[in-house]
């Protein structure tokens, strides 16, 4: 008989083979020491495949592996930047729920601050003028765009340049911030 290929043997110690193909590959495996040797051989590394072994990785390996895992981790400056714009989105909020036209929640705050939160009401009033700025340019803009042009289009093309105007003034502010601290940490 020819020597068992490794497919065979695999079969073999599987149990994949019928009756009469297992009991000659078993004879040949008595007669036959290179593939008794590929038939240890398979067995071994099976066992140590079913079983294997871990170990601790080296202590200078757990940083590469986190580093590829995770390239990208927040920075103190984009974590300051992320608070900083959801603190402007949640006075802006505030604001907007609030009031809209009159400045009665900047007399509340005046009346109970107290000089304490001065900083909140000034911030407060930025975000108003912004609003009011917005709001008339906003009227402006799209009265002369309903006098040149369809109604659905005007207000469109007015949404899209507001859009654009509010995400240039987050971008600059973000870039201010980010300079701040960068300079307060040197």
């Amino acid at each position: 008989m020819a020597c068992l290929s490794a497919e065979k043997i695999i079969a073999l110690d599987e149990g994949d083979l019928n009756a009469i193909e297992a009991s000659r590959s078993r004879d040949h495996l008595l007669l036959c020491p290179a593939c008794r040797l590929k038939a240890d051989h398979y067995r071994y590394l099976n066992q140590a495949l079913s079983r294997p072994m871990f170990s601790e990785p080296p202590a200078a390996m757990i940083p590469n592996v986190l580093q590829r895992l995770y390239p990208a981790l927040p920075r103190y400056t984009s974590v300051i930047a992320a608070i900083a714009a959801s603190l402007v989105f949640l006075i802006t909020w505030i604001y907007i729920y609030f009031d809209f036209s009159s400045s009665s929640l900047i007399q509340a705050l005046r009346l109970t601050a107290d000089g304490t939160s001065g900083w909140l009401v000034n911030t407060i009033k930025a975000i108003s003028a912004v609003y009011n700025a917005a709001q008339a340019a906003f009227k402006a803009g799209n009265a002369l765009l309903n006098m040149l042009l369809p109604a659905p289009l005007a207000t469109a093309v007015i949404a899209g340049s507001l859009l654009a105007c509010f995400s240039l003034l987050a971008f600059l502010f973000i870039g201010f911030m980010r300079k701040k601290v960068h300079a307060e940490k040197s």
